[in-house]
Order: structure tokens, then sequence, then C-alpha cells
């Protein structure tokens, strides 16, 4: 298959059994009862024959698109990046020095699974300066000059496979391989928006392209522009390309994983968050005992303690009065 085949495919996959743009004459509506609307064959045979095609060339590319629940699975690759994550998934020709997997998967075929579950691309996030913009010293106060208008569209979630060192399957969302920088613990409160990429011309006189296919650069840990990527975090740090790091449940560098994206909240993605909770509630606990630790000692008192942890007196001995 030619370079630029498999963009044709991803269009074709849209296109295929949509109503011709040209054609404005109504369409009859079935008649009562019907439950096949008749079509014209040679429409239907080029639409089977585009999905024939997308099918085989899904397969070639290793992508498994699972209709019934919902999912597309790809081969990847664990990468040790050098610098802080800005891409969670390229292409072997994207950003390696700042992304967390590769995968061999064309971009175009990726997008094109993608498709069939159904999602629809949204918006990218936009950076707009602040008109009149904030002086040098309100800038210095932390007045921000950039208004952020962060991604909208459609959800995803994304989980990764691997088999660990004793054999057993090892199984994480992909926001636990994440470190947020700022708060040193895995990047919570996220969502990931579907963007779908884009075509344009690389050179003048040629035709367009799928630009994603010739960067690598498919699903972006911070806000990137243009939107030549299939995905994107939203996050209140997402517009810092400096701030996320890999955790130490990352599997080695050279592993490999099968990265699965969602159409639905997967099950491992609603027990995280329940985890979450419960990690919050203990740290916010911690914290406040720890507070009132600090308080009791600025004012020479022992903090209260909690009932039931009354020390035990030690049998036989008794109280001394005043002592």
């Amino acid at each position: 298959m030619n370079p630029f085949c498999s963009s044709a495919l991803s269009i074709a996959l849209i296109t295929a059994c949509a109503p011709d743009p040209q054609d404005p004459s109504p369409k009859p509506a079935p008649a009562s009862g019907a439950t096949k609307t008749a079509q014209d064959p040679k429409q239907d045979a080029a639409a089977d024959k585009v999905l024939a095609d997308l099918r085989a060339e899904l397969q070639k590319q290793g992508i498994q698109v699972d209709p019934k629940a919902q999912t597309v699975s790809i081969p990847c690759t664990m990468n040790e990046p050098r610098d802080p994550v800005e891409y969670v998934l390229i292409h072997t020709r994207g950003k390696r020095h700042e992304a967390v997997l590769i995968t061999e998967t064309k971009p175009s075929m990726l997008n094109a699974a993608l498709l069939m579950l159904g999602l629809e691309p949204g918006k990218n996030a936009i950076a707009k300066e602040k008109e009149p913009r904030p002086t040098l010293e309100e800038i210095e106060k932390g007045v921000d000059p950039v208004i952020v208008t962060p991604p909208e569209g459609m959800e995803f979630w994304m989980t990764v496979q691997w088999q660990g060192a004793d054999g057993k399957p090892v199984e994480f969302c992909i926001e636990d391989l994440l470190l947020d920088l700022t708060t040193q613990l895995t990047i919570e409160q996220t969502t990931w928006i579907y963007l779908g990429g884009r075509m344009s011309q690389l050179y003048r006189n040629e035709p367009e392209v799928y630009v994603a296919d010739f960067e690598g650069n498919l699903i972006s840990a911070c806000y990137m522009s243009p939107e030549n990527h299939l995905g994107t975090l939203k996050h209140e740090r997402a517009r810092d390309d400096q701030n996320v790091w890999l955790t130490d449940k990352c599997p080695d560098p050279g592993t490999k994983l099968q990265l699965v994206f969602h159409r639905q909240k997967p099950k491992l993605a609603v027990d995280r968050e329940a985890r979450l909770k419960v990690e919050a509630a203990a740290r916010a606990k911690a914290a406040a005992e720890e507070a009132a630790k600090d308080k009791a000692g600025k004012d020479g008192k022992e903090p209260p303690k909690e009932p039931g942890k009354e020390p035990v007196k030690e049998p036989g001995k008794q109280a001394v009065p005043g002592g």
C-alpha cells in the first residue's frame, strides 16, 4: 500500500455511505413497517470494498477493533524519555525524547479504527493573549497574560497491559504511569479528548495528507497546536509542557505492551477513581493530624488523644495523686 492509501481509507470510511452533497433531491422516507431502504447496488459494493480493505489493513497494522466492548487495541513499546513528557503515544517517527509509548501502527489507520467506535473530532485548546496585556509588574505578581480555553469534545479512556516478570498480566489506567510533577502524585482529574488529527498540504500544489502520518505524534499530555495529533489530555496544568514525568509503575524500557482505547469508561478507571478518593482522604487526615501536632507544639500542649486510644495502665500500679 502506498503512503497515502491509509489516509484515503480513513476518509472513505466516513464518506462511503454518506449522502451525495451534490444531489439535493429529497430522499423518500421508508414505507411503514419497512426494515431496510433500497440503495444503489454500486454504492453498496463500493462501501463493502472500502470496509473490506480497511479491515484487512487494520489487521495488517495489528489493530484490534472490538465493536461489542467498544475498544481499539494496538501494540506498543515502553519508551525511555529524556525530557518531561509531552506525548503519551507516538509513532516511531515521533518525538521519542518526550514520549511514553511508541507504536509502529500507522496513525491514519488508528484514527480510522477510532472513528469506527463512533468517536467524533472535538476542538483543541485555544490560547489567547489578554487585551489589554497585563503590565510587567502585574505579571510578576502572578497575573496570567494568556487566556486558555481547554479542549472540548468526546471523551475516551486508555488502559495498558503487559506481562510482568512473574509471567502474570499487569494492567493499569494510562494515568497510573504519569506523574504530576506539581503534586508528586499520579496525575488526577484528567480527561482525554478526541481531536481526530487533520488533513493538510505539506507542499504547495500537492494533495492533502493526514499530517500525523508524517509527524508521528499521536496523543499529547499537554496542550499542543495545531491539532495534528489524534487526542489530548485535558487537565488544569496541561498548558505546562514540563509538568508530566513517569511513575514507578512503568515497566522497563523496551517492554511490549497493548494500549487499549475505550469508548466507554472501563471498570479499571472506575476502580481507580474510588482508590484515589480513599488515598486523598488518608492524605487529608494525615495532614490534619500533622497540623494539630504543630499547633500543639507551638502552644506547649499535647494534641488531643483520639477516643479509645488512651494509654493503658500497667497492672498493679496506681496513679499517684499530684504525681
